[in-house]
């Protein structure tokens, strides 16, 4: 049977195109989270590993945090990027798998899955959190646990029984640890700290200063507190971004920085760790996958996280993920049917 055309092309201008692909049907992952949307497709009748035939990219598509129409936008246009590459028309999508974060609340869950229904009312579609899509590709489908700093953090894993365990996740105001908002936080701290002459001097400070468009600490909170509705989610980046600051002060020997790494690291373990006991595995040899843009800081991130969470589980395997994200959505889309 033919596919039910697309009903959102009003409503989100999703692009209808004339297609010139071989292919008959096509599979699509997306990857979305509080900085960047990823989406992949691959040939549903050909493909069975889930190699990518194009990308589409767009800005973020947590709902919480940029709210419910920018996400579905956001996501739209990661859609259309990839279709664009390959010429297709968006009926040829036959399942999806949308890997979001802000999604793990039951409301976020059912207001964001009722709006994908209706931008692809034609496709077999299941909608997960960031952090499962990570888990599938991280592990490619098989036992494991992830651990995901980026903007914001989580572990989860899975156990041979099937049974699946999350730590972490709980966003800006009452978690995130470890995460690239985490780390950015305590690189302001440690600047405002210094000023005062409550902590040491540091070297982040200049930079700081000139992320934020001021000369000293003291001009810090109006630009920070008095923000208006429209400029928070652009503060909240900014810090978010310092992250960035902290890591390349602590590879050039800042004392405050690397101590800043340190302690984001082992909130990470801990998260992991917590994980590792929901799903006993404290005795058994199982690989850890790491993924997120904090982890570009390397061993300063990496050896802290290795050494706690080999305390916990001997036998744990920290390492690069197998598959990215976004491949780890197109796996579970080919599941999806």
């Amino acid at each position: 049977m033919r596919p039910t055309p697309c009903k959102a092309s009003v409503t989100y201008g999703f692009r209808m195109m004339t297609s010139s692909s071989s292919s008959n049907s096509f599979r699509l992952g997306v990857d979305g989270g509080g900085t960047h949307t990823r989406a992949a497709l691959t040939d549903a009748a050909a493909d069975a590993q889930g190699n990518v035939l194009a990308e589409g990219h767009a800005e973020a598509a947590n709902l919480v945090r940029v709210g419910l129409p920018a996400a579905i936008n956001n996501i739209q246009r990661a859609v259309n990027e990839a279709c664009d590459k390959l010429n297709i028309n968006a009926e040829r999508i036959t399942s999806a798998c949308f890997g979001l974060a802000g999604v793990g609340n039951a409301k976020h869950h059912a207001a964001m899955l009722a709006a994908l229904q209706n931008v692809f009312p034609h496709v077999a579609l299941r909608l997960e959190t960031d952090a499962r899509i990570a888990l599938a590709g991280a592990t490619d489908l098989q036992p494991g646990v992830v651990i995901i700093a980026g903007t914001g953090s989580i572990s989860c894993g899975i156990n041979r029984a099937g049974k699946f365990a999350r730590a972490g996740g709980w966003g800006p105001v009452m978690g995130d640890e470890g995460s690239g908002s985490y780390i950015g936080r305590r690189a302001l701290e440690a600047v405002v700290m210094a000023f005062d002459q409550r902590g040491a001097p540091t070297s982040m400070t200049a930079e700081v200063l000139r992320q934020f468009g001021v000369t000293a600490a003291p001009e810090l909170p109006p630009v920070i507190y008095d923000a208006s509705p429209e400029e928070r989610q652009l503060i909240q980046q900014k810090i978010s971004q310092l992250s960035r600051v902290a890591v390349q002060c602590a590879q050039a020997g800042d004392w405050v920085a690397t101590q800043i790494l340190q302690a984001a690291s082992l909130e990470l373990a801990r998260a992991a760790c917590a994980v590792i006991t929901q799903l006993d595995l404290n005795h058994t040899r199982f690989p850890v996958a790491y993924v997120g843009g904090v982890f570009e800081a390397g061993e300063l991130m990496i050896a802290p996280l290795r050494a706690e969470i080999q305390r916990v589980a001997p036998q744990a395997e920290l390492g690069a993920p197998l598959y990215s994200p976004m491949v780890g959505a197109v796996k579970l889309a080919q599941q999806t049917l």
